[in-house]
């Protein structure tokens, strides 16, 4: 290959990789499209400034991007410069939006938001996101919400201490004869329509994770019920006490099936389990 061909190979390279970090922002983070996560990130990407309480890969992107959005419905990103450098791309973008939604534990306050920042990406050779820097972003965020005590310096340690804290905590839910049917419509429902809700919700308890598994035990179908957090049985009595609607509903309807309301049970009856870290989304949408 002649250095002129290597040349345009690598322009075609970078060309690829800078409509790949748009459509992050036209696409996920301005319209709200999650399905492009899996197109155009790396199932192994790691995003060095999530926001706090993120899981790993592709859970975290989707989380951040949720958070964000839930707090900011109206959020839009102009990207004002664009750069690529080999398998790197640089970015400085404004980010706007109106503090309409509950942010981090900060109730809204109908508040505009305008930042700037630079974020740093690094694309694979197949075109896919590995890795993600954010330079200023996050802290010029929470600096304009008078949130600087979650900016990244600040947290470190609090964040370090807060993962070892977590622990789990679990219960088995007999289910009724015949409803294993019932109860895989209503985790339909959660992880579709209702997908935003539930985990702006479990945000909310100060859940980390939450996981049911439909398992079979002794001839009878019994539900597997985990949540993770640093105070699972106080996280599982906020959601058994909770006047939020949609909890309300799911409350309703998971007694329904079940015959008990499962955070209930699980704040009276719970006790430390370990740790299991299973991802919410993939869990409503693969188990049984």
């Amino acid at each position: 290959m002649s250095i002129h061909e290597t040349e345009r190979t690598a322009r075609s390279v970078e060309e690829r990789n800078k409509q790949t970090i748009r459509r992050v922002f036209d696409a996920f983070v301005n319209q709200g499209d999650f399905s492009v996560v899996d197109e155009i990130y790396s199932p192994h990407m790691i995003d060095h400034q999530p926001l706090p309480g993120a899981p790993e890969g592709l859970e975290g992107v989707r989380y951040t991007i949720a958070g964000l959005r839930e707090g900011f419905p109206d959020l839009h990103v102009t990207i004002e410069d664009m750069s690529a450098h080999g398998d790197h791309v640089v970015i400085h973008n404004t980010w706007r939006g109106t503090h309409l939604g509950d942010f981090l534990g900060a109730p809204p306050t109908g508040q505009a938001i305008e930042f700037t920042g630079v974020v740093v990406w690094r694309l694979l050779a197949d075109g896919l996101i590995a890795e993600r820097w954010g330079i200023g972003v996050e802290s010029n965020m929470l600096a304009v919400l008078g949130l600087r005590r979650l900016a990244p310096a600040a947290r470190t340690g609090a964040r370090t201490a807060a993962r070892r804290t977590v622990t789990s905590a679990g219960a088995l839910l007999p289910l009724p004869p015949g409803a294993a049917g019932a109860w895989h419509a209503l985790q339909a429902e959660l992880a579709g329509a209702r997908l935003r809700a539930y985990e702006a919700s479990r945000r909310r308890a100060g859940i980390l994770q939450e996981s049911f598994a439909l398992q079979m035990l002794g001839g009878q179908d019994v539900l597997v019920h985990r949540i993770e957090a640093r105070d699972p049985q106080g996280a599982a009595r906020r959601l058994a006490a909770s006047a939020d609607p949609f909890d309300a509903w799911l409350r309703q309807e998971a007694a329904a099936v079940l015959g008990t309301d499962p955070w209930t049970h699980l704040a009276a009856s719970a006790a430390p389990a370990g740790h299991t870290w299973i991802s919410v989304t993939s869990e409503l949408t693969t188990a049984g």
